[in-house]
């Protein structure tokens, strides 16, 4: 019986590996977006409280409304963000940068302003450490795009770097009080008429400043890279583990493939067995499909004289499916060794055999279609359920369908099929022909993914029916699948066994 295939290949994984890891880190890009959004609401926020508290601290009423003014920009902002992001991610890319230049650019804005107005330029140098970077390390962290903090660094250390530079004429009242300062701890050893300075407040400050934003944003750098190298390691251990596993785990089925290709091989009847049949001409073919199913046929010829004959398709494929049918064939051959024998009782005694075996020691759930067959004096004698039977006749060159619904059930499926199973004649005429199939020849498929079904297979019956033997009727009927298919794999053995009446 067919089962549901797949045509990837397990052992190429490289492919899917790296989409699945870039579609992995954009939706962690596109979370931590979302969430600086959100974070966005609480930073503004507190910037909200402290301007507050500055105004009534006594604090500038204009500097107030520039800060307002600042927060309600990036406010209306975030609402925009929040809502693109909510509605596509196709806008991340644009967000993420242009997130860390509207943030640090209108900080840079309300602290030149604060530095500005306050008539004090040390808070130029004072107001990164204490603003800026607190939003740009915060924001950045939970961003962990390398590109992203890149791009804010270089933005900080410009609009800073041009900040510090607006505001150095300004420094130099600064300049002139380190310098007198600097005249009361001048050493003495040093003459009367040169100059000693402590230090240089402006090209010193614009060295720490810009030293500090350096260092800061490569530690910001390092902690990312060190962190996505970290995941991509583990991702590819995962990686190497699973696909280790999966190397070994196809090793395995292959062995169990190979196992159940034997099983199949040593129970089916041989060519000289059936050639020793007298009153028919039998031949019988089963193509293994790329994954072994569970597809069975068997010819005795008793010592009565009655031939018997079965074929049935286990659930599902592999070595299990393999071992059911190997069941199947024992239980066969043992029943046509009692004393009383007939079809009914056959099928009674391998239903309960399989049905003991499958769920009790297997704990397994499988089960088959099995029809029984014997022949004797030209009569065909069916029970058990399994595919429709064709049965080509010889005078009007038309071929009968002969459903087996009503003959059984399935076979291991229940602990008693004592009242499902009926005897039904086959009278045959010379010449007459029986063909017995599984499933897998009338559900080949073609690259369009249609079926070759019944029809075909009867129309091919009726066109090789008068080949001289059984082998060249059944090789026409293969070939012609085939080129049905066109190349395409098969997933179910196919089964197909020919019986013609000798005249």
């Amino acid at each position: 019986m067919p089962q549901s295939s797949s045509t990837e290949n397990r052992f190429v994984l490289s492919d899917y590996y790296k989409k699945q890891l870039k579609e992995i880190s954009f939706q962690g890009e596109f979370r931590a977006e979302v969430f600086a959004t959100k974070f966005r609401f609480f930073f503004l926020g507190m910037i909200f409280v402290f301007s507050t508290l500055g105004l009534l601290s006594g604090r500038p009423i204009v500097e107030f409304y520039y800060q307002i003014s600042a927060i309600l920009i990036l406010l209306c902002y975030n609402f925009i963000v929040l809502y693109s992001l909510n509605k596509t991610s196709k806008y991340l890319n644009i967000f993420k940068f242009l997130s860390s230049f509207l943030e640090i650019t209108l900080l840079t804005f309300v602290i030149g302003y604060t530095a500005q107005a306050q008539k004090n330029p040390s808070l130029v140098y004072a107001a990164p450490m204490i603003y800026v970077f607190f939003i740009l390390i915060a924001l950045a962290s939970i961003r962990n795009n390398t590109q992203s903090i890149i791009f804010a660094v270089f933005v900080l250390i410009f609009e800073y770097a041009s900040l510090t530079i607006y505001f150095y004429p300004e420094m130099s009242n600064f300049n002139s009080k380190l310098i007198e300062l600097s005249s009361y701890f001048k050493p003495s050893f040093l003459e009367k008429e040169s100059t000693f300075f402590l230090v240089s407040a402006v090209p010193m400050g614009i060295f720490l400043i810009l030293l500090y934003m350096v260092v800061t944003g490569g530690l910001i750098l390092y902690a990312i890279r060190n962190t996505s190298r970290t995941t991509h390691e583990q991702a590819d251990l995962i990686f190497n583990a699973e696909k280790q596993a999966i190397l070994e785990e196809n090793m395995h089925l292959g062995m169990e493939l190979e196992v159940a290709r034997q099983i199949q091989a040593m129970v089916l009847p041989r060519n000289e067995e059936l050639k020793q049949i007298d009153e028919l001409e039998i031949s019988a073919r089963m193509d293994s499909a790329n994954e072994v199913g569970g597809d069975y046929y068997d010819v005795i010829q008793h010592e009565d004289g009655t031939v018997y004959i079965g074929i049935g398709d286990v659930t599902d494929h592999g070595l299990a499916s393999g071992l059911i049918m190997l069941m199947t064939q024992c239980a066969f051959i043992t029943t046509l060794r009692s004393k009383v024998i007939s079809l009914r009782e056959s099928l009674r005694s391998i239903n309960s055999i399989l049905f003991s075996n499958i769920h009790v020691r297997m704990n397994d759930i499988r089960n088959l279609t099995l029809s029984l067959f014997s022949y004797k004096n030209g009569v065909f004698t069916t029970a058990g359920q399994h595919e429709t039977i064709l049965v080509y006749r010889h005078a009007s060159k038309k071929t009968e369908i002969i459903d087996t619904v009503n003959n059984g059930m399935l076979v291991g499926l229940t602990e008693s099929i004592d009242e499902f199973i009926h005897e039904k004649p086959i009278p045959l005429q010379p010449k007459d022909i029986i063909l017995l199939y599984t499933d897998g020849a009338t559900e080949a498929e073609n690259p369009k993914r249609e079926q070759f079904g019944s029809h075909r297979l009867i129309e091919s019956l009726e066109k090789h029916a008068d080949l001289p033997t059984t082998d060249e009727i059944l090789a026409a009927i293969f070939q012609d699948i085939y080129v049905f298919i066109d190349g395409m794999d098969v997933y179910d053995d196919i089964t197909i066994m020919i019986m013609r009446k000798r005249g």
